[in-house]
């Protein structure tokens, strides 16, 4: 096949080239929410806010004085705290990360750390048990066969 075959020779192809003005084809609707772009009204984008830049200023400037007087409320207690003798305990356990202040043997009577140190034990073996669980059903649910199929 030629080209000339989908081209008519001397025959315009361009609908205006006579001056008539073809008929507007209507605007397809968008598949996007107005209000995500897809705007039906004159195809226009989201509608951006402007912010007066003062207004915003102002808006900073009063937050900014808001995070210092909580700065000096929170330094102004601390000390507070200092004076009063309270000790905030250094954190120590676990040992790789700590997060907790844990010291059986200084804080608990002599009588009770036997307890304590069971009590604490048996939670952490639920610990252990409970991740240990929580590993093997999900490698068993990735890895294993499904029980509930009809043959």
């Amino acid at each position: 096949m030629s080209p000339s075959t989908y081209l008519l020779e001397g025959e315009n192809v361009n609908p205006t080239a006579n001056g008539e003005a073809s008929t507007p084809t209507p605007a397809k609707k968008s598949w996007i929410p107005a209000g995500f772009g897809g705007s039906a009204k004159h195809g226009a984008t989201i509608d951006i806010p402007l912010y007066d830049p003062k207004k915003r200023e102002k808006e900073l400037l009063s937050w900014e004085e808001d995070l210092k007087r909580r700065e000096r409320d929170i330094i102004q207690r601390e000390n507070a705290m200092n004076r009063a003798g309270v000790t905030i305990e250094v954190k120590n356990w676990p040992p790789v990360f700590p997060i907790i202040h844990h010291d059986i043997a200084n804080e608990i009577p002599t009588h009770a750390q036997q307890l304590q140190y069971s009590a604490f034990a048996s939670w952490l073996g639920i610990i252990v048990c409970l991740s240990w669980n929580v590993f093997a059903v999900l490698v068993e649910s990735i890895h294993g066969e499904d029980l509930c199929t009809k043959p």
